[in-house]
């Protein structure tokens, strides 16, 4: 893989950027497989440097955006369905507080939908509601799964024109090369006055700090990570104010989260009372932002 040393921030172009964690991962080893969702190798992180003015941290030397795009569109992920349940009352409660900015009758678009459970949870609620997705596997089980038809490309490569009222990028930043201008692709697809929301792991929280390299949010398929202060940056570039800012939590049901930690138990004859037991965890280390974009 193709790596590329950057001498400025590619959040804010400064130039006091300096060595914030180092990496552990063999570029020239990875596949399709280490970027799962449900990829449980907690720890595993490129090297990251750290911007001094904005507070950004990314990947550097940065891996190579077409060759990270290949492994998503090769993307085999059928563990992520197994726990729809669960991520359903992740997104539910994404819904609920939609509402407040955007009618259930409008027009939806979920960048990165996997196999469309949100997707399928927004159609239910009313909206018209379309998913892009690079995995052909994941586009597959969304229409077999909740008769979805969705884009399987990149947000680059959505045929333009149609504009919507609300985008969706629900744990989507962290995994892409060049945020900016990715976002700038993103707000195209956004009518004036028009809601975004993002959830996005949060670098500064105290889980990240007491983790250290641990933090379960370092993995091979987060490349970037922001704090408020850069991800605010970032929004206000691209024309968006923020309108609610909070801290996401996290549903998973007791299989889901023993597997993650040993995932030899899997399939073992716990799996079924496990998986009715459901557990929610707010561990403070995600935000959940809706931003406005700007009148024009």
């Amino acid at each position: 893989m193709k790596l590329t040393e950057l001498q400025r921030c590619p959040l804010c172009q400064g130039r006091r950027i300096h060595l914030f964690k180092k990496g552990t991962i063999d570029p020239q080893a990875i596949g399709a497989a280490d970027f799962r969702i449900t990829d449980s190798h907690y720890g595993s992180r490129w090297t990251f440097y750290q911007c001094r003015d904005c507070g950004f941290v990314f990947a550097n030397p940065l891996p190579d955006g077409e060759a990270i795009a290949g492994f998503y569109a090769a993307l085999d992920d059928e563990e992520y369905s197994q726990e729809d349940e669960g991520r359903g009352r992740n997104f539910a409660v994404v819904l609920s507080r939609l509402k407040r900015f955007a009618p259930v009758n409008g027009s939806l678009l979920d960048v990165g939908a996997a196999s469309g459970i949100f997707l399928n949870l927004a159609r239910r609620a009313g909206y018209d509601a379309t998913g892009i997705e690079p995995s052909a596997r994941l586009v597959a089980d969304a229409e077999r799964l909740y008769g979805l038809k969705m884009f399987c490309g990149s947000a680059e490569q959505f045929p333009p024109g149609r504009i919507f009222d609300v985008v969706t990028l629900l744990d989507v930043l962290e995994h892409v090369t060049d945020p900016g201008a990715f976002l700038g692709t993103v707000a195209r697809f956004l009518a004036p006055g028009g809601t975004l929301v993002i959830v996005t792991p949060d670098i500064a929280s105290l889980a990240a700090r007491l983790l250290g390299g641990r933090w379960w949010h370092y993995r091979a398929a987060h490349v970037n990570f922001f704090n408020r202060r850069s991800l605010e940056r970032l929004l206000a570039a691209h024309g968006f104010a923020v309108v609610l800012r909070k801290r996401f939590a996290w549903n998973f049901s007791a299989y889901y989260l023993l597997t993650r930690l040993l995932p030899f138990l899997k399939g073992k004859t716990l799996q079924r009372p496990l998986k009715k037991l459901h557990l929610k965890l707010q561990l403070f280390d995600s935000w959940e932002v809706y931003a406005r974009k700007t009148e024009k």
